[in-house]
This record gives structure tokens, sequence and C-alpha cells, in this order.
């Protein structure tokens, strides 16, 4: 129970490190504005405030730890779609797919950011979705207001088929072919909350993407718990997919449940049914584990495929 306590809160954190992590990206923007202009804390508070200024000391006080602060700076930025961490890059699945279907190669940069990501689901499965993805701390929010606005007025549960994630997919892939990779701010919710923040915080304007992040928002709200993360979002399924094999997984002690109790596959904002194995799409956001009366559940190595289910998988 304290584990599943731990998870949660280490999954806040760590989206909420993102959040401040696009936000600090959408500030280098003026730094870099700042610095190719000015070179010179005066200057820029002569020019844009005093405010204006302390950013600029302080970014410039951070990168001239490890180097020229210009060039260092140069080695982060990006948004969701595409980021740089130090040099590091971090590349979206979906988006290394629509840049491969349009320009039919990848830069080598973006073509070694897929490893990071790429190796996180083989490890743990669908943890992007607990631990980094920055839109699902707000249907995370979201889901609390909706449970508490459930107690005084009917709220549906709905459902939609696995299929319909690949649908949309596919359909952005062949849509990016005529329109480009901007429509995937109507189909990714990290990607529509990234282009918020960077065109609120680089440019003080409100970007189109914010309508997509209302309807990703009210879809949440009334048509289930964490609906969008489920059935809508791409980069979920295909990480969900890719990661269902999991070197670790959520781990089921059969002789201590009981076997009246639903608790696990009730509270599960992805629907997995940890109850009877079936923990495909498990993010281990540690939910489950925080309400399971016997503490039957745990995280660990993944269990060998059974003979009926190797049977099962073949078939």
């Amino acid at each position: 129970m304290r584990s599943g306590r731990t998870l949660l809160v280490v999954s806040i954190i760590t989206r909420a490190g993102v959040v401040l992590l696009l936000c600090f990206l959408a500030l280098l923007t003026n730094y870099h504005n700042l610095k190719q202009a000015y070179n010179n804390p005066r200057l820029v508070e002569l020019s844009e405030g005093r405010p204006m200024r302390v950013f600029y000391e302080k970014t410039d006080a951070l990168f001239s730890a490890f180097g020229d602060p210009a060039e260092e700076a140069q080695k982060n930025g990006g948004m969701t779609w595409s980021i740089r961490i130090g040099g590091i890059p971090f590349t979206d699945p979906v988006a290394a797919l629509s840049v491969l279907v349009k320009s039919h190669r990848w830069e080598l940069g973006f073509g070694l950011g897929l490893i990071i990501p790429l190796s996180l689901a083989l490890l743990f499965g669908r943890v992007f979705c607990a631990y980094v993805c920055p839109a699902s701390l707000l249907f995370f929010t979201i889901s609390r207001i909706r449970r508490l606005v459930a107690k005084f007025f009917w709220l549906p549960e709905c459902s939609l088929h696995r299929g319909f994630c690949w649908g949309i997919l596919a359909g952005g892939l062949i849509t990016a072919l005529w329109i480009g990779h901007g429509v995937w701010t109507l189909a990714l919710p990290y990607f529509a909350l990234g282009q918020t923040l960077f065109h609120g915080i680089a440019y003080g304007g409100i970007s189109f993407s914010l309508g997509s992040l209302v309807v990703f928002g009210l879809l949440d709200l009334m048509m289930g718990r964490q609906f969008t993360c489920r059935y809508v979002c791409p980069t979920g399924r295909l990480l969900g997919a890719i990661g269902s094999r999991s070197v670790f997984a959520l781990r089921h002690q059969a002789g201590d449940c009981v076997d009246t109790c639903t608790s696990c596959i009730d509270v599960c904002p992805m629907k997995v049914q940890p109850k009877f194995d079936e923990t495909r799409d498990c993010s281990m956001c540690g939910e489950c584990l925080t309400i399971c009366p016997t503490r039957c559940l745990s995280i660990g190595l993944r269990k060998p495929l059974s003979k009926v289910d190797s049977i099962s998988c073949h078939e």
C-alpha cells in the first residue's frame, strides 16, 4: 500500500517536472533572442525590464557552469515532439513514424532520440503515460474532479474498441502527407499541451492547440476517466503494444486475492484487470497497489507465459 502511494507521488512529481521543463524550454527562446540581440544584462534590463534581466542572468549562470552559455543553451530545446536535454535527444515514436512517412528518412539525432522512449517501453511497458506525459497530469486532475461531480450527477463511463487509436494513428499519418505534421496537435494531447505552453510563454499568444486541449479535457470529464489516454492517444497505444511483454510488470498473487474483490479493476484509470492477470497497457501508476486490501499486487519481473497462455497467443 505504501509502495502504491510512493509511485503515485513520484508520477505526479515527474509529470509536473516535465511541465516545468517545457515552460523552461519555451523561455529559452527568449534567452536565445536576448543573447543574440544584446549579450549584456544591463541592455536587457533597459529593453525588457528588470524581471527579464534576472531571468537572463540566472540562465546565463546556469549554462556557464557547463561551458559557453550560448553553445550550451543550444543543446537544449524543442517540445514534446522532439526534445534535446543536455544534447541528449528524445523523440516521440509517433513523430518518428510521421517524419518517416513524409520524408522517408530520419536525421541521425532524431532517430537516436527513439532509444530512450523505446527502452522504457520494453523494460516497463506503458510508463510514459503515468510518469512522462504532461497532458496525463491534466487528465489525472480531471479524473479527481469527475469523481467529485459524479457524487451529485450521473456521468457515463464510455468505452471504445482498442483499434480506435490505431485508426487515429493511421489517419494522422495519411493526413500528415498532405498538410504536414501539425495535424498531430489535433490527435496528441501532450503535443497540444506543449504547443499551448510554447506559444503562450515564448510569444505571449494563444495557440490553436488550446482548442484541442479543451476538447481532450471535456472528453475525459464527460465520457470517462482518462478516456483520452485509453482510446484517443495513439502514442499510448503504440507504446503499450511495444511494451506488452515488458521485462517488468504488475504481478498478481492469486492465492492472496479475495475472490469477490474487484478494487484493482475499479480503480485502474487504464481499465487494466490485474485480478485476471490482464496487464496490457498498465502504466504502473500505483493506484491498484494503493487500494488492494490484501497487498496481493506488486511490481517485479514479468511472470513467464504459462502453457495455456502460450497456446492462446499462438492461436
